[in-house]
């Protein structure tokens, strides 16, 4: 377990805008006739990435101030566009759900294509269901893979049970039967995230749940433009909570988070690690709760995550992991194998990194383990607090890059990242507001 020496200003700070709600409302937004306006929305390279391609549609937007945006849609039935690039640069939630949208258009034919890093992603667990409700699409990379040629066309009636518990895969289903006016019946194993549901009964529509993981959509939809409110996101949030319940000293205030309970498995895992959080201001924002969190130095134990929280967990797994190493006992993630199906492969990104740091870690195929209460960890927290230098690899993944430098943060050890550029597809700032948070 390593030492905790870290002390923090006490203070207030706030985090970007969500990214899967800042995603979502460019969708919406696209897919309803009218003026819509979205307040909190996160300028990073993602979301921006998602709006420049649907402005190729005929999305009209106009940049208010920082993070307000107003769009205007012809609506989905004259949304145009033929033989289209559509660079969605890092994005995998933009890709996977626009290409949902997108196969409901018949206006509309696009090659969705982006950086390096989102053409190895899998592409082929959208592409089945589409095609199965009569979609043109197919991956032209390896393994079905992006770029993605999508034929826009009239879709039919579907049902469809996942294998696999995943907002995208529902999102993009969803979108695609909105954009062709038609039904779908959806049901999942696990509730994932249900941010698209949501965003689409706070435009007024209906869904009509068979069991809480059951549910049925039907036309006609109601799209018309609104106004979208998006909080902080709790993913970039993530970072912080770990951050002040990990520090020797001081409090921070992280505040207008999203608190949606799909989302909350951060602090509901931190919790059950030992960590005290206190969340205030508890308040309803466009469908979506949301409050402040308020972190207290803790001290956490090892604990065995519920295979149910995985999936509300997913992302925040390698913050969580950072905290791992300074927790009574060690570590262990398991039936988390979508880790591999993200920016970078997480499991193997963070036990090559940890492996490099010196840290016994045993590799599975849905997670890995590590015992920080051994005497070789006590050895190799002595040899990394000498000040020899680690490189640590990103593998073009932004919570790779800012776990580290959490972790760098936390123990005070001589971290060397490759490239923390990818930082901006999610968290502008990160590093400055880092900075202004640490006592030094």
């Amino acid at each position: 377990m390593i030492p905790r020496n870290t002390k923090l200003k006490s203070r207030e700070i706030q985090v970007p805008g969500d990214k899967s709600l800042s995603h979502r409302s460019v969708l919406f937004a696209a897919l309803s006739k009218g003026k819509s306006k979205v307040t909190g929305f996160l300028e990073a390279e993602d979301p921006l990435h998602t709006m420049s391609a649907f402005t190729k549609l005929g999305l009209k937007t106009q940049k208010i101030r920082p993070g307000e945006y107003e769009f205007e849609s012809p609506g989905k039935d004259k949304l145009v566009g033929h033989n289209v690039e559509l660079d969605f640069g890092n994005a995998g939630t933009g890709i996977r759900l626009s290409a949902g949208l997108i196969c409901g258009l018949p206006g509309v034919n696009a090659i969705l294509t982006g950086d390096d890093s989102l053409k190895k992603r899998p592409m082929g667990r959208i592409i089945k269901p589409l095609m199965s409700m009569g979609a043109s699409i197919a991956g032209l990379g390896e393994k079905e893979t992006a770029p993605l040629k999508i034929q826009g066309k009239q879709l039919g009636a579907y049902k469809y049970e996942s294998p696999i518990a995943s907002a995208q895969i529902k999102s993009c289903l969803m979108l695609a039967a909105i954009s062709s006016s038609t039904e779908l019946e959806y049901s999942e194993n696990i509730l994932s995230r249900d941010h698209t549901e949501n965003m689409f009964r706070f435009l007024g529509n209906k869904i009509e749940y068979l069991t809480p993981l059951h549910f049925k959509i039907s036309p006609p939809y109601v799209l018309n433009g609104g106004e979208f409110k998006v909080p902080g996101d709790i993913s970039s949030a993530a970072f912080f909570l770990v951050l002040g319940v990990l520090a020797k000293e001081g409090n921070l205030l992280i505040q207008n988070i999203g608190l949606n309970p799909a989302r909350i498995g951060i602090l509901t895992t931190l919790e059950l690690m030992g960590a005290k959080i206190e969340v205030l201001n508890r308040r309803i924002e466009c469908g979506e709760p949301v409050g402040d969190l308020k972190t207290y130095p803790s001290t956490l134990k090892k604990v065995n995550i519920p295979e149910e929280l995985i999936p509300s967990i997913i992302d925040e797994i390698p913050i969580l992991s950072v905290a791992g190493l300074f927790t009574e006992g060690g570590f262990e993630i398991r039936h988390a194998e979508e880790l591999r199906a993200k920016e970078s492969d997480r499991i193997h990104t963070m036990v090559s990194n940890f492996r490099a740091l010196g840290i016994e870690v045993e590799e599975f195929q849905d997670g890995y383990a590590l015992d920080g209460t051994s005497k070789h960890s006590e050895n190799v927290w002595a040899s990394l607090k000498t000040g020899k230098r680690i490189p640590i690899l990103s593998f073009m993944d932004h919570r790779i890059a800012m776990s580290f430098l959490i972790l760098k943060a936390l123990s005070g050890f001589k971290l060397e990242i490759d490239e923390t550029s990818w930082i901006e597809t999610s968290f502008p700032g990160f590093e400055e507001l880092l900075k202004g948070c640490l006592n030094e």
